[in-house]
């Protein structure tokens, strides 16, 4: 009896282990897919703009009035190799988890709202709070990495100077961008996971999240955001309240960077005296009313398989092996054009 029991019990590790491995595949490959065709469309768009850039060049240098000939700004080229791709990539993205996940938009990821107003709002304001704890937790191993002589690469988010490109960029960084990702990792990744676990699938999830921004600066962060925007997600059975929460991360980040160029110390050091104790407090009272809900969330069944075994597991796939080789080799390139090629 107890032999068949425990052989049972190795049949449904197996088959568990095969499901979990085949479903972090399949999400891991859903970020691959997005990461190249970005970067193959920002690569196309920008061969076409310079082609283009150079034949106009040569039309004007035939003794066509220059004034005449259009030129690309910085700005268009940001807007039309930067985020556009970033845009279409996501929309890629979309439409291959719904051909593979078996997740319906509709049926199970913009659902009715389950959780309370105070819930989401606290929620959404501990946002603040939890950017915080990552900047330090940055400024940390950024200090380590620079007194060993290496500087980490800075991803541009300099504001475009041409007004319609600076309004196009607000609505990609604040309102399209947020929506689009909370629909990959919070819609289609999260709730495919979700079967196996919360706590796996949060934990995964907010790697992925991590390891889809391509960079070190943004390498913490997501992945305390993930978790953050994961229980809000899970706990009010939508996704909806998530959205809120990053959209309203973006835009609050957006306009404290835009503090910052006032070039008046006394209105920024208010402003940001402000924001510290407001996402401070956000935090721990989040924190403190919420945190047996959270435990509750997180709870989940290891009788078979352990929570890091599953997260294991989940990174062992063919596609998730292959994404985390790009992650890691596109970081490596990254840092050796930085610090080496000068």
């Amino acid at each position: 009896m107890l032999d068949d029991f425990e052989q049972e019990v190795d049949e449904k590790k197996i088959i568990l282990k095969k499901n979990i491995k085949s479903m972090g595949s399949n999400c891991a490959k859903i970020i691959l897919i997005l990461a190249i065709s970005t970067y193959g469309i920002a690569f196309t768009i920008t061969f076409f703009m310079k082609m283009l850039d150079v034949l106009l060049s040569s039309i004007a240098n035939g003794g066509v009035n220059s004034s005449f000939i259009p030129k690309f700004s910085l700005d268009t080229y940001n807007f039309f190799a930067g985020y556009l791709p970033c845009i279409l990539g996501d929309i890629i993205a979309i439409i291959i988890a719904v051909s593979t996940t078996g997740i319906r938009i509709k049926q199970h990821i913009f659902t009715k709202i389950k959780a309370t107003k105070k819930f989401i709002f606290l929620g959404t304001i501990s946002c603040i709070g939890t950017g915080m704890v990552s900047s330090i937790l940055y400024l940390i191993y950024a200090t380590i990495l620079k007194g060993a002589g290496i500087t980490i690469p800075q991803p541009d988010f300099s504001f475009p100077k041409q007004n319609i490109y600076l309004v196009l960029f607000l609505m990609y960084v604040c309102l399209i961008g947020p929506i689009l990702e909370e629909i990959i990792f919070r819609g289609f990744i999260l709730n495919s996971l979700k079967r196996y676990g919360n706590l796996t699938a949060i934990i995964v999830s907010s790697i992925l999240f991590s390891m889809f921004h391509l960079n070190l600066v943004q390498f913490v962060n997501p992945i305390l955001m993930g978790i953050v925007l994961a229980f809000i997600a899970i706990k009010s059975e939508s996704i909806i309240p998530s959205i809120i929460a990053h959209v309203f991360n973006n835009t609050i980040t957006f306009i404290m960077s835009g503090i910052t160029i006032m070039n008046s110390p006394l209105v920024e050091g208010a402003i940001e005296g402000i924001y510290l104790f407001v996402g401070v407090i956000a935090l721990i009272l989040f924190i403190y009313n919420f945190r047996e809900d959270f435990m509750e969330v997180i709870r989940e069944d290891t009788a078979i398989l352990s929570t890091q075994e599953k997260v294991r597991v989940s990174f062992s796939g063919g596609w998730a092996v292959a994404y985390i080789i790009f992650y890691v080799a596109f970081i490596v390139i990254t840092m050796i054009s930085k610090n080496l090629i000068k």
